[in-house]
């Protein structure tokens, strides 16, 4: 008997969520963990706007139609905000990619927490712990955004009702910060020695971040992710969409040729010379936005004599790798740190995009689980639950 019960009250010590999310330009990916249950990907369009509540209120009629992560709204006090697919679609949302995105991802948050809600039916208040990922050069914002969080957890409107979340566990690291987490386990004591950079390249940024040592520099973050080329090719061309044309130019990846971009044109009598010149200026474009980011990438990495390793990630990175291998010509490249998603979570075919999320996630587990066993958590400065005892990159 008293084993039985001291295995309920250690099941009742974790919270009933664990969720890590990265709020990426081209959508805003999540690993969910509910108490108990497997990880599962959540995936959401990124695009946030302000919208009406009675306008809102009325979007409730698609609830039994859709998936929640559809249809999500929430509201903060007098503050509601329509999110991802429904923004989108309803509101003619668009990315917004200038904001810094600690300034969207309240909203992205609460969103995703009601989806999850939703879907697996939890109770109106529950316990969260949640891990984080910004851009190096936004890391700092996680400070701002926590309390700003923890607040309005507490009380949110939503599609159905008003949900109470306590926040019990909060981390944030820079992104390229899981992947490093879960390189830094399978390196080992070797991570002592070594200078390595980290190089994430995803649709809003590139950033670099360097190891010496063991030693994490603050890293350095500029706008030269995927968005760059796609707007260098809409400025070239005609009548093009962003979000059709990047997925076009991801399949057509190193060889592109008419059929990738023909659904791309509306007109029949001129869908030849369209083609013709999408492919002209996609070819043009995807060297001038290498030509960038490669000088870029020289002008803030270190020396190549110094570098002992590179570890490339994020979703640009494959579609760039002939031009980055030419980069390190013999420094040793470790494509997305090594780490393998598992196909169960690769439903919504995103791929090595979720290396970094799903890193971060295995890690925050791990430290939530043995947090909750020891019985509290502190926190560090910037926001980050430390584990008792533990070298953060062991």
């Amino acid at each position: 008997m008293r084993k039985l019960l001291m295995g309920r009250l250690n099941k009742q010590a974790y919270p009933q969520l664990t969720l890590t999310m990265d709020f990426g330009g081209s959508g805003t990916k999540g690993i969910v963990q509910i108490r108990g249950g497997k990880p599962i990907v959540i995936w959401m369009e990124a695009s946030v706007i302000e919208a009406p509540y009675t306008s809102l209120a009325f979007q409730t009629r698609n609830l039994g139609n859709a998936y929640p992560e559809n249809t999500a709204w929430v509201g903060i006090g007098d503050d509601y905000r329509a999110v991802g697919y429904l923004a989108r679609s309803i509101y003619s949302a668009t990315p917004r990619l200038k904001p810094r995105k600690y300034e969207l991802a309240l909203y992205k948050i609460l969103a995703a927490v009601w989806a999850i809600k939703q879907k697996f039916k939890l109770p109106d208040s529950f316990d969260i712990s949640l891990a984080l990922l910004l851009p190096p050069g936004e890391f700092e914002d996680s400070a701002l955004l926590k309390p700003m969080l923890k607040e309005a957890l507490t009380e949110f409107d939503t599609p159905t009702k008003k949900i109470n979340a306590n926040l019990i566990g909060y981390e944030c690291f820079p992104e390229s910060g899981g992947i490093y987490a879960m390189y830094c386990k399978n390196t080992g004591e070797a991570i002592r020695r070594k200078v390595i950079a980290l190089v994430m390249l995803g649709y809003r940024n590139a950033s670099v971040i360097i190891s010496r040592r063991g030693i994490l520099n603050r890293g350095k973050t500029t706008k030269l992710g995927m968005t760059k080329m796609v707007d260098l090719v809409i400025e070239g061309t005609s009548g093009l969409e962003a979000e059709e044309l990047l997925e076009a130019i991801v399949t057509a990846g190193n060889d592109p040729k008419p059929q990738h971009f023909y659904h791309l044109c509306s007109s029949d009598n001129l869908r030849d010379a369209q083609i013709e010149k999408i492919l002209s200026v996609v070819n043009s474009s995807r060297a001038e936005y290498a030509i960038a980011l490669m000088s870029w990438l020289t002008e803030v990495l270190p020396s190549k004599n110094e570098l002992d390793e590179v570890i490339i990630c994020g979703g640009t990175a494959d579609y760039l790798r002939e031009e980055l291998d030419t980069v390190f010509p013999t420094t040793p490249i470790v494509w997305h740190g090594g780490v393998e998603v598992p196909q169960t979570l690769n439903e919504q075919w995103l791929g090595n995009r979720l290396a970094d999320v799903w890193a971060l996630s295995v890690y925050h587990s791990i430290k939530v689980r043995a947090i909750r066993k020891s019985g509290g958590v502190r926190e560090g400065e910037s926001g980050g639950v430390k584990e008792r005892g533990k070298n953060p990159d062991g």
